[in-house]
């Protein structure tokens, strides 16, 4: 085990044409700051083990494999996968952003390397999941649909995952690894929102992989292939995909209506650790302390108060004096991403509890949740 000094970014694991690579940066890991991880390197797997406690790599490439393909567009190409016999598509919303002619080549046998290619229509995206749903018109014998994990699954950690795509253009490419963190919070496309419990995985994902499903040992996509942590835009073992759960919602949302509502509830804050609530003389350990609450939002709508005075804790800048926000609906809200979730889970005008510290006394509030 060696520790070593990184230069890391967030990188969208897409290929464009021009050589041209789509780059976010995490806003914990700015570019050009160093940081210090250590590293375990692992032994190769054998492509027949058996995945998580279920089938083998193989069992699952040829159950799945036909039902991923390449998409292609006019500015580069990425992963997608068939959901369903009616010809739909997941991929990533940044695969398909301002394409437009975009191509779907699905395998026609595997390891052939002959493909049928169906144009394919962008019924939406969106930018704040990293999720887009394309429609192909194939005939029914040509759609292979893979089998998406069910809803409330949540994936562990240390179970093994198999990743497809199209890794630098060499489509068809199977990879294999484990989930290695869950709750993981990863940037999106709009540069405001953060995408919360993003699985990170050490199978190996490369510019072309993104918008492939990672697959666990039962042969269900748990997730969507979307973005590698990098200190030389290839991969380290550092991966990163979107929630399943999460991509499911959006999908059905684009399926049925043609766009995406997110519940909002219009604070910005930060969370609450033991030392900052010494710091603060505040009686809770945990929660949210509302920093700001935004004009006209169903928070401020509902009552909820922000910060009145900056102070710094252990150097970490933030507004005291607001309400310190510890449960929604009954769930207990320790971390800003269990605050984001919650409210995700909800629905747009949808009336919720919020308990919240104000003065030091425990009161609940109750706001009707808006749409983004």
């Amino acid at each position: 085990m060696t520790s070593i000094l990184k230069s890391a970014a967030l990188i969208a694991a897409a290929v464009f044409s021009g050589g041209v690579t789509a780059v976010w940066v995490d806003s914990t890991h700015p570019q050009g700051t160093t940081i210090v991880r250590t590293e375990t390197i692992a032994a190769p797997q054998n492509v027949n083990s058996t995945a998580s406690t279920g089938l083998s790599v193989n069992q699952i490439y040829r159950r799945a494999g036909l039902g991923v393909g390449v998409v292609r567009t006019d500015q580069g190409l990425g992963t997608g996968f068939v959901i369903d016999s009616a010809g739909h598509v997941l991929t990533n919303a940044h695969v398909v952003l301002n394409a437009n002619d975009v191509q779907v080549e699905l395998p026609k046998t595997l390891g052939s390397g002959e493909v049928n290619t169906f144009k394919a229509k962008v019924l939406g995206l969106d930018k704040s999941t990293d999720v887009a749903v394309l429609q192909i018109d194939a005939p029914a014998d040509q759609l292979h649909p893979l089998t998406l994990a069910p809803s409330g699954e949540r994936p562990q950690v240390g179970q093994s995952v198999v990743a497809i795509g199209t890794p630098l253009g060499e489509e068809g490419t199977v990879t294999t690894g484990i989930v290695s963190a869950v709750s993981r919070e990863i940037n999106s496309l709009d540069s405001r929102i953060k995408i919360y419990g993003a699985i990170q995985t050490d199978a190996a994902i490369n510019h072309g992989n993104s918008g492939g499903p990672l697959i666990d040992g039962q042969g269900q996509v748990i997730g969507i292939n979307s973005q590698i942590l990098s200190e030389n835009n290839g991969n380290v073992g550092i991966g990163f995909a979107i929630p399943i759960s999460t991509a499911r919602d959006v999908a059905d949302q684009i399926i049925s209506t043609g766009k995406v509502a997110h519940t909002w509830l219009g604070i910005e804050g930060t969370e609450l650790t033991p030392d900052v609530a010494k710091a603060l003389n505040l009686n809770v350990q945990s929660g949210v302390i509302v920093g700001q609450v935004v004009d006209g939002s169903p928070a401020a709508k509902a009552g909820l108060k922000g910060g009145t005075t900056p102070v710094t804790v252990d150097g970490q800048s933030l507004m005291s004096g607001g309400d310190v926000i510890v449960k929604i609906d009954g769930t207990d809200i320790n971390t800003f991403a269990d605050l984001a979730q919650t409210i995700a889970q909800k629905k747009p005008g949808e009336t919720i509890p919020i308990e919240i510290l104000r003065n030091g006394q425990t009161q609940t509030v109750n706001v009707t949740l808006g749409e983004r």
